[in-house]
């Protein structure tokens, strides 16, 4: 069953529908008992049972037990006819994927995106130090405030704690195509937390440059298979365009922290959200990478080695005069 606007379930009264998607649909509803508007999520009649019922329950309990300022609270569930359904709070300011929808070029000022990405990563690394990985993070369930001041994060649908038990079958893989990583693709190994680290790094560059970094060109429907695969495919195997190619009012920093958090190797990423969020605050792009790489270069040791030296004859020349 579905929900109808004006319908009264239990504590709440249906208002309007806020989204749907292939799994749930998003309702508006009147909480009586608090006097506030809320989001009721009700899984789709289409998945009546199995998997994605158990996917959605496991939703709820995952999502239930964080508590953070930028994750949206889940305040109670329940069931309808055998649904299970999950209130949460109403955040008003529609999407991400909303408001790039509509900013000029599909993009955001990097002063304006980057606060927003900052909360988000922060929210992101507080679930993983709960041994929880988000596994779908995109920019339609990073939700925002009416004054697009402040993001939350949404839709732990198919997070999965870590060493829990997947709900797909082996070598299946579950996430969105242009945000997914290499690993979830390959759906082989362990997935942890730098697997949200990478989709962060595909948010942020969309956010920035207008698109994510992979997209099947020319493709007419985002469904379809040979789009979808070819997208996967870039994933796995191709460089993405640096974003301060696409923006060059990038800022070198922010380009190169995004380059990094998109390694194909989740060992070469950024080690962990909270460092994401922690190297943009701090204008840190990889310095420390920077400063290895000149430490293994046999050239540039010599070079410095020659400079020194020029440095230190000078000295004494000035001296001995």
């Amino acid at each position: 069953m579905g929900f109808r606007s004006g319908q009264h379930v239990g504590a709440y009264v249906i208002d309007s529908l806020l989204g749907r998607g292939g799994m749930a649909s998003v309702w508006r509803a009147w909480d009586k008992r608090h006097g506030d508007q809320v989001a009721i999520k009700i899984i789709a009649d289409s998945c009546g049972g199995g998997q994605f019922a158990d996917r959605f329950i496991g939703e709820i309990r995952h999502h239930a037990s964080l508590r953070h300022p930028n994750i949206v609270r889940v305040r109670e569930v329940f069931s309808v006819a055998g649904q299970p359904c999950m209130v949460m709070d109403l955040v008003s300011g529609g999407s991400l994927a909303g408001l790039l929808e509509k900013s000029p070029q599909h993009r955001l000022p990097v002063e304006t995106a980057l606060p927003l990405v900052t909360e988000i990563l922060g929210a992101l690394d507080y679930a993983h130090r709960q041994s929880m990985v988000h596994r779908d993070v995109k920019p339609s369930n990073v939700l925002l405030d009416r004054s697009h001041q402040h993001a939350y994060l949404s839709d732990f649908g198919i997070a999965l704690a870590v060493g829990e038990k997947r709900l797909t079958q082996f070598g299946s893989s579950v996430g969105t195509s242009a945000y997914m990583s290499p690993e979830q693709i390959r759906a082989t190994g362990t997935i942890d937390y730098r697997s949200d680290v990478y989709s962060m790094g595909c948010v942020l560059y969309e956010a920035l440059t207008g698109r994510p970094p992979f997209v099947a060109e020319g493709a007419d429907d985002e469904n379809d298979d040979a789009a979808f695969a070819a997208v996967l495919s870039m994933h796995l195997s191709a460089a993405p365009l640096p974003p301060k190619q696409r923006v060059p009012g990038i800022p070198a920093h922010v380009n190169a922290l995004v380059m990094r958090a998109l390694e194909k190797d989740p060992a070469r990423r950024i080690p962990g959200c909270a460092e994401f969020a922690k190297r943009l605050a701090a204008g840190d792009g990889d310095n420390d990478e920077v400063r290895a790489g000149l430490l293994r270069s046999p050239m540039r040791i010599a070079m410095t080695a020659f400079v020194l030296a020029v440095i230190v004859a000078g000295v004494v020349i000035v001296m001995s005069g």
